[in-house]
């Protein structure tokens, strides 16, 4: 059983049908004084949009968000994602198909050029995906390829290319894998995935700096390091719906609150998340001019099984049960964020809002019980990662446990990130500890999979089930429309057992200027803003 090493590097280090429809808590704030709606500036306009200093700008080596809103403007990959509907649609090939999950036809559509010109064909994603993998080159996001056949072979130094990637003739891809998985049409539409032409193998580190890619923006210039990156439309873009804006412009901030700030004076369109602590005052700062809109983001509280302390199912159970996460919600989050009871998502359509039960119920006093008549510790360690904005809740978090559970005194290790994912690898957590999660792409496979299953490079909880991994063994390789009631499963395998205490799912609050059409701002599952479809107002 090959079990996938990627994890999102995103849901790591953050805090129904889809969510797009974003709600604002008044009107849109964008209307013309005869009460209609104002018209959008002609040629779509300039918008200014807060963001982060990136890691990088490679496709293969982007985990984060910060370089991954970004290259997601800057190409298309070869399938992408309807998230109205959440289900794959074409990109650079128009259709694919399988007998079987495991062998996968993909036909390219022709007239697909990137930015200088460079036609795209089926061995441009030959080339591509054998650059990433090959671990030479050290890309992040070479793991996603761990289910292609030959991909072991290529990562041990016994091949050069990856046996299963086959360019049949100039428009048609095959992709053999070792095992059957009925998601991958989806799972291409990820960043790791997307198309590089041939001038980036020539000098990886200036393309890096300007970017040349397939997608419905091209770079302005270059990346300009902690100041910005600006994008501009490609009119050439052969894809159905072109980019609104005329001009996307990411403002590069090491400050979430100066942005903010700069939001309410008119110096930046858009933040795209505003931070916690400004929660409290989104109707004060900008009246009508924010949005909420749920995702994806899952927040958890982690058991390191490995430790003797934890072994004990009823154990987790009680943490579960002594948590009223409502309460810290109310009071930590100003109600800005969703209690979580379920592992898959409810912005996914197999997401089930109550899949818990009785398990994430609310009852410090079986909670106590099963506390007590399991053994559980009197003293606790917490752990999370410093610098985050944790600190509040995870106080609040620890004084309901002991208040409701018969603990003598609990005790924090707050680490940077970097050392607390090192704890994590060498299995040093000695007790319960806030992790998190987002998915790369919608599909409840990716909600589960990486993170639980046994072996998995994301699964710190040293958590192993037959049960679990088989079913989702079988949901991958199960036909469209049959996989859904078999990952429900594997989720309710996971809640019985619970490795993980749901805790909430983060809705994202994007304040944005007089000049943006409020209509127009949708965040999508992996809390990424639809920078393409902002609308702008005014010039």
């Amino acid at each position: 059983m090959i079990r996938p090493k990627h994890f999102s590097a995103i849901a790591l280090a953050a805090a129904g049908a889809l969510v797009l429809s974003s709600c604002a808590p008044g009107g849109n704030g964008n209307e013309a004084e005869n009460g209609e709606a104002a018209e959008p500036v002609e040629g779509g306009g300039a918008v200014s949009i807060y963001n982060c200093e990136p890691q990088n700008l490679l496709p293969g080596n982007s985990t984060e968000v910060c370089g991954s809103k970004v290259l997601e403007q800057l190409f298309t990959g070869l399938t992408s994602v309807d998230y109205d509907n959440i289900e794959t649609v074409a990109g650079v090939a128009s259709n694919w198909e399988s007998d079987d999950n495991t062998t996968w036809t993909f036909e390219l559509e022709e007239g697909w050029t990137f930015h200088n010109g460079e036609e795209i064909t089926a061995q441009t994603f030959v080339d591509t995906w054998n650059w990433t993998v090959d671990p030479d080159n050290a890309q992040a996001n070479a793991g996603f390829y761990d289910s292609f056949l030959g991909y072991n072979e290529v990562v041990d130094g016994e091949a050069d290319e990856l046996e299963g990637v086959r360019a049949i003739d100039e428009y048609t891809l095959e992709i053999e894998l070792v095992e059957p998985f009925g998601d991958l049409p989806m799972m291409l539409s990820y960043t790791g995935f997307y198309p590089l032409p041939e001038e980036a193998f020539e000098d990886i580190d200036a393309f890096e700096n300007a970017p040349v890619g397939n997608g419905q923006y091209q770079m302005d210039g270059e990346w300009v390091h902690d100041v910005e990156i600006n994008q501009v439309r490609y009119e050439d873009w052969p894809g159905e719906e072109p980019g609104v804006p005329e001009r996307i412009e990411w403002r590069l901030y090491s400050d979430v609150d100066t942005a903010y700030m700069d939001v309410q004076s008119g110096e930046l369109d858009i933040v795209d998340q505003a931070p916690p602590n400004r929660f409290v005052s989104l109707d004060e700062d900008f009246g009508d001019n924010w949005v909420a809109s749920e995702t994806s983001s899952f927040t958890y509280l982690g058991f390191p099984m490995y430790q003797e302390e934890f072994e004990d199912v009823d154990i987790r159970h009680a943490v579960s049960k002594a948590i009223d996460r409502q309460a810290i919600l109310d009071s930590i989050f100003d109600e800005r964020h969703t209690a979580a009871y379920s592992i898959i998502p409810p912005t996914l359509p197999q997401g089930r809002e109550e899949a818990c039960g009785e398990a994430c119920e609310y009852d410090p006093d079986a909670a106590a019980d099963l506390y007590e008549q399991a053994g559980g510790p009197s003293e606790l360690t917490l752990y999370f990662n410093s610098g985050a904005g944790h600190d509040d809740w995870m106080e609040a978090v620890a004084n309901q446990l002991q208040q409701n559970l018969p603990i003598d005194s609990i005790n924090f290790e707050s680490l940077e990130f970097a050392q607390y994912l090192d704890l994590q690898e060498s299995e040093e957590i000695t007790g319960p500890y806030r992790l998190g999660w987002v998915l790369s792409y919608p599909s409840p496979q990716y909600a589960m999979e990486p993170i639980y299953t046994t072996g998995a490079s994301s699964n710190y909880f040293g958590y192993a089930s037959e049960e679990f991994d088989n079913l989702i063994d079988e949901a991958n390789a199960a036909e469209e429309g049959e996989a859904d009631e078999i990952y429900q499963s594997a989720e309710d395998v996971l809640l019985e057992d619970m490795p993980a205490v749901p805790l909430w799912f983060a809705d994202h609050h994007t304040v944005f200027s007089d000049r943006i059409d409020a209509d127009s701002i949708n965040v999508d599952p992996r809390t990424f803003l639809r920078a393409e479809e902002v609308v702008v107002t005014e010039q």
